[in-house]
């Protein structure tokens, strides 16, 4: 007879199997490495943007619109990075993207060290990291299914995703330090040392991915099938309108938290630092909700939850008495975000064949490219009445909003 013990760690075993089961690819390790170094850079970028403009300006309506800057590329060129992920191997787009995004942050640090970089010349390079990020996000998410398939989609989604909040939650804690020792010039460098890295470890990627698609259309072709895949692919446009919807009233929380650290809750850059290290923390729990999701079978019913329960988690931070009560609600929201973000990429790239993966990630990237709506419109609530306000608006149109879109969107229920 087997001891009941034995049978209780087999089945532990079993499960923790199937939660790293994308680990048993060679490549989906070295993407998964890749990505924690490179989202250090971007966990640094959260931070240093943020808190830099509004030390410079004092306006929370300038934190917004430098993280607009950020987002505002993603409209543009998510049709376009569609169609380009599709027709050129997702390995090189996904190196030339972190290749610029180097290039660009240590331009920056040239000119922050040497006091030559304005308000202006920060946007500008914002814009430019918008743009390589956006190339970068569509060719690595269809890379993940390149490398595991469509049935461990949600595994090696969920996986980068993790990989995605372990690098930001060390980016975050280092821009903190690094701006409080030595200032935001060599904030600059550090971040670009993180996407070196990250860029290095990509070399030793082999495989194309047996999930890549072998018929490549011309440019142009492939750009009217993109469109005519939104127009004919309900299921394509109705993710595009949730993702907007998430990006323009919960994925802008992010631009009050440096007007949240300064002005309520009285903290440096380091408890900036801290306070976005937490919000990749809550990033980090919700990949363990993600993996959970390949059980439901009405994941649509499952995202709207999410979209819900992530206005709810804005709401309780706007009503946050103190510092430590603002970091676990900023853990709680993030949470929400990630299994948000997860059940988007998954839906995405499952609603289209195989050959359409690439436009499928390019559709997600628009739909983020609605973020800067988000931003200014949190930003210039924060300016004009408190960051607190501005928090419990948007957490009570997207807790209400998810429940709207449940009523006149039937087909995401049926998702």
């Amino acid at each position: 007879m087997d001891n009941p013990r034995e049978q209780h760690l087999d089945v532990s075993r079993s499960r923790i199997g199937q939660l790293l089961a994308a680990f048993r690819y060679s490549d989906f390790r070295v993407l998964w490495i890749s990505t924690v170094s490179n989202q250090l850079g971007q966990g640094m970028q959260q931070v240093l943007l943020g808190w830099l403009v509004f030390e410079i300006t004092g306006s929370g309506a300038m934190v917004g619109a430098v993280f607009a800057a950020r987002s505002a590329p993603n409209l543009v060129v998510g049709f376009l990075a569609g169609s380009v992920t599709d027709r050129l191997d997702r390995r090189l787009l996904i190196r030339v993207s972190i290749l610029g995004m180097t290039l660009v942050s240590v331009s920056m640090g040239i000119l922050a060290v040497t006091g030559n970089l304005p308000v202006w010349g920060l946007m500008l390079a914002t814009v430019a990291l918008g743009a390589f990020q956006a190339f970068y996000m569509t060719a690595r998410q269809a890379y993940v299914l390149d490398i595991v398939g469509s049935e461990g989609a949600l595994n090696g989604i969920a996986l980068i995703s993790m990989a995605q909040r372990v690098g930001g939650i060390f980016g975050a804690l280092l821009a903190g330090a690094v701006i409080h020792r030595w200032g935001s010039g060599q904030a600059f460098f550090v971040m670009g040392a993180g996407y070196i890295a990250g860029l290095l470890v990509l070399f030793w990627l082999r495989q194309a991915g047996a999930s890549v698609p072998r018929d490549r259309e011309a440019l142009w072709q492939n750009l009217v099938s993109y469109f005519n895949a939104l127009r004919s692919n309900r299921a394509l446009s109705v993710l595009m309108v949730t993702t907007a919807a998430a990006e323009v009233f919960g994925f802008s929380h992010q631009v009050v938290l440096p007007i949240l650290a300064k002005e309520v809750l009285g903290v440096g850059p380091a408890g900036l630092g801290l306070l976005t290290a937490f919000r990749f923390f809550g990033g980090a729990l919700g990949v363990f909700a993600g993996a959970a999701m390949g059980l439901v079978k009405r994941q649509g019913v499952l995202l709207l939850t999410f979209m819900a329960l992530f206005g709810v988690g804005e709401i309780l931070l706007s009503q946050s008495p103190n510092y430590w009560s603002a970091l676990v609600f900023v853990t709680l929201i993030n949470i929400m975000a990630t299994g948000t973000d997860i059940l988007h990429h998954t839906l995405l790239q499952l609603s289209v064949p195989n050959d359409q993966r690439g436009r499928a990630m390019g559709a997600w990237i628009v739909g983020i490219g609605m973020a800067p709506m988000g931003q200014l419109e949190i930003g210039y609530l924060a300016g004009l009445t408190s960051s607190r306000i501005a928090l419990l608006t948007n957490g009570l149109v997207l807790a209400i909003g998810a429940v709207v879109l449940g009523v006149v969107m039937p087909r995401i229920r049926r998702l």
